[in-house]
C-alpha cells in the first residue's frame, strides 16, 4: 500500500516532478516504442507516466486518478460452483470516460485480470486476493484499446519480471490476420498453422482466441454461464475479500450489460474503413473464411440453471443448424430434463477437470454432473457472422451466396470439415471481377460431395435464404418430434459432447501459445468418458467427428 500510494502521489504531482519514462516494449523489436508508436488512450497515459503501473490493480488506480471509469465484470474460472473454497475468478474491465481529447465509449477499452485464493487452514476458509505476483513471465494484465490513429485496436500485456511488471505492446488487428493468415487453407504442412513474420513464431499470443481483431466474449448469448449476472450474483461461499477488491466486487456489472459492450467494440471495428481496406487486402479466400469455417467460438446453453426445479431443457437451435437458419423466435429444442439427465448418467458425466481426473483433492464440486446450465455448446461465433453481414453490405457476395454456403453439411454448423475443404477452391489472390465464375468451375471439377451440394445450391435460383431456412425448419421439428424418446436424446447428448471435443481439436485451437477454451484455466464442460453405441471410450482425445446428425431422420448416428 505505501509502494501504491508513493506511486500516485509521483503521479499526481504532475508531469513537472519526474521526466517520463514509463516505457512499453515492442514484442516484435524488443525495443521500447517510439513517443509516437501508437495513438490509444492507454498508450498515451501511459507515456506520460514517471513510470510504468507495475501490476494491473495499480493500473486500475491510475486510471481513476486520471477521472477515467473502469467498469467490471466477473466470471468464475471453474464454474459457477466454482469449487469452494479454492476459488478461481477473473475481472474483465471496459474503460470510459476522456482521456485529453480522445472519448471513451463502452467498448473501446478492456482489460482482464485474475484472482487467487489465499487458504486460511486456521478458519478452514479462503481469502480471494489479486493474482498480481511478479513471478517471472505471470500474466498480470491483458488489455486491448481502441487506437483512433489506426481504426483498429491495439494489444498490450503486463508479464511478471521477478522484481515487477514490464508493459509489452504485442500488435493490433491487421497483426492478427497476418497470424492467422494459414488457418484453414495451409496447403504446406512445414508452415505452421498459426504463422508469424517470416513464418515463425505469431506475432502476437491474443490471435490464439481475437481471431477477427476485436473483444471477445465465449459466453456472450444469455444465460452468460459462469458469469456474474444481476438475476443470478456468483456465489463466493465462505471466501473472505482481500482488501484491493473491497470496493470493486461492490462495482461488478451484469454480464448482460458487458455482453453489449463487447458487441459494440466489434461492430466499431467491422465499421472503420481501414480495417475493412485491411480485410480487401487479404486473398480472397482469407476473407471468406469467416463464413466457410469458424474463426472465433461462442458458447450457448439452456436459459436455467441446471438445478432449477423445471422440468425440460432447452437446447439451443444453434447447436443443430447455424443461427442464421433458425426461424426467427426459434427457441430450441425442448427435452425432458430426466431423459437429459438419464444420458448424462449413461456417459459417466462429471463435472470435474479432466487433466487431473480426479475429484478426489477436494478441490472440483462433488456430485455435479453437468455445469450450471445444461447442453452447454460450442455455437457459430457472433463475431463470424457480423463479418459475413459486413462482406454483403460491401458487395463482396450476396445474401443468396452466405445461405448457399451455410447450408452445405447444414447440420455441422460450427466445425465442417466438408464446408471449410470448399475454402481452397475460392480462387487464391485478390478478389477480381468474375470471381465467383471461377469458384463455380472449380468447383464442377471437384469430386467432393460437398462441392456438388454448393454448385447445385448456388445455379437454382429457387434456393434463397427462405428456401433454406425453411429446411432447417423442417430438420429442427424432426429433431424436436424425437426428443421424447431416451435414444433419440442420447444421440443428442453424445453429439453435444462431441462438438465440444471438436473445438479443442480444431485448427483453431492449435495457437502455440493458448486454446480459445484455455484448458487448465478454464473448466467449462463436463468430462463424459463413456459413449456407447460402440463402447469406445471418447473423452478430450477422443474422435470428434464419429458420429453425426443425419438430416433425413433427425437422428443422431454413427458416421460410416
Amino acid at each position: 500500500m505505501k509502494k501504491l500510494l508513493l506511486w500516485l502521489s509521483l503521479m499526481l504531482a504532475g508531469p513537472m516532478a519526474l521526466a517520463a519514462n514509463c516505457q512499453i516494449q515492442n514484442n516484435n523489436t524488443g525495443e521500447a516504442l517510439k513517443p509516437d508508436a501508437n495513438g490509444d488512450a492507454l498508450f498515451k497515459l501511459l507515456s506520460a507516466q514517471p513510470s510504468c503501473p507495475q501490476n494491473a490493480l495499480i493500473f486500475r488506480q491510475l486510471l481513476i486518478a486520471n477521472k477515467i471509469t473502469p467498469r467490471p465484470a466477473m466470471v468464475a474460472n471453474r464454474g459457477y460452483s466454482n469449487p469452494l473454497p479454492q476459488g478461481s475468478f477473473s475481472f474483465f474491465e471496459t474503460v470510459t470516460g476522456q482521456y485529453g481529447t480522445q472519448k471513451l465509449a463502452p467498448g473501446d477499452w478492456f482489460f482482464g485480470h485474475f484472482t487467487a485464493a489465499s487458504i486460511d487452514n486456521t478458519a478452514a476458509s479462503s481469502i480471494l486476493v489479486p493474482q498480481q505476483s511478479a513471478t517471472p513471465d505471470n500474466l498480470l494484465l491483458e488489455t486491448l484499446v481502441w487506437d483512433p490513429s489506426k481504426s483498429m485496436f491495439n494489444f498490450y500485456e503486463i508479464r511478471g519480471t521477478g522484481q515487477g511488471g514490464q508493459w509489452f505492446y504485442r500488435g493490433d488487428s491487421a497483426d492478427i490476420q497476418a497470424d492467422i493468415k494459414n488457418l484453414s487453407r495451409n496447403r504446406d504442412p512445414s508452415q505452421p498453422i498459426f504463422m508469424g513474420a517470416q513464418g515463425g513464431s505469431p506475432r502476437l499470443r491474443c490471435s490464439g482466441c481475437h481471431m477477427n481483431g476485436g473483444p471477445i466474449m465465449k459466453e456472450l448469448a444469455a444465460p452468460h454461464d459462469s458469469w456474474w449476472t444481476k438475476a443470478r450474483p456468483l456465489q463466493l461461499g465462505a471466501m473472505r475479500i482481500a482488501p484491493e477488491f473491497t470496493s470493486l466486487i461492490t462495482e461488478v456489472v451484469s454480464a448482460d450489460e458487458f455482453s453489449q459492450w463487447i458487441k459494440a467494440g466489434n461492430d466499431k471495428l467491422l465499421a472503420a474503413e481501414p480495417y475493412w481496406k485491411a480485410r480487401q487486402g487479404l486473398s480472397l479466400q482469407e476473407q471468406l473464411r469467416p463464413l466457410f469455417c469458424a474463426q472465433e467460438v461462442n458458447l450457448e446453453s439452456d436459459q436455467l440453471p441446471f438445478s432449477a426445479s423445471a422440468p425440460n431443457i432447452s437446447a439451443p437451435a444453434a447447436a443443430f443448424v447455424d443461427p442464421r437458419l433458425a426461424p426467427a423466435g426459434t427457441q430450441g429444442v425442448t427435452i425432458g430434463k430426466a431423459l437429459y439427465t438419464s444420458a448424462l448418467t449413461l456417459f459417466q458425466s462429471q463435472f470435474l477437470d479432466y487433466q487431473t481426473n480426479s475429484i478426489a483433492n477436494g478441490v472440483q464440486p462433488i456430485g455435479q454432473i453437468d455445469a450450471d446450465h445444461a447442453f452447454e455448446i460450442p455455437v457459430k461465433s457472433h463475431s463470424d457472422i457480423r463479418l459475413a453481414q459486413r462482406m454483403v453490405e460491401s458487395g463482396l457476395v450476396d445474401d443468396k451466396f452466405v445461405y448457399d454456403v451455410i447450408s452445405v453439411d447444414m447440420t455441422r454448423p460450427l466445425l465442417s470439415a466438408q464446408r471449410c475443404g470448399l475454402l481452397r477452391l475460392v480462387p487464391d489472390g485478390t478478389a477480381k471481377a468474375g470471381w465467383q465464375g471461377q469458384f463455380k468451375q472449380n468447383l464442377s471439377g471437384s469430386p467432393l460431395p460437398a462441392a456438388k451440394a454448393l454448385l447445385a445450391n448456388l445455379n437454382d435460383a429457387a434456393r434463397t435464404p427462405a428456401f433454406h431456412r425453411a429446411e432447417a425448419k423442417k430438420l429442427l421439428d424432426k429433431i424436436q418430434s424425437k426428443a421424447s424418446d431416451q435414444q433419440a436424446v442420447n444421440g443428442y447428448v453424445r453429439l453435444l459432447a462431441q462438438q465440444r471435443i471438436a473445438v479443442y481439436q480444431a485448427e483453431v485451437s492449435q495457437h502455440p501459445q493458448g486454446q480459445i477454451f484455455e484448458p487448465g484455466f478454464r473448466l467449462i464442460f463436463p468430462t463424459m468418458t463413456l459413449f456407447q453405441k460402440n463402447q469406445q471410450q471418447i473423452a478430450y482425445g477422443g474422435v470428434p467427428g464419429q458420429y453425426w446428425l443425419n438430416p433425413a431422420t433427425g437422428a443422431v448416428e454413427l458416421d460410416n
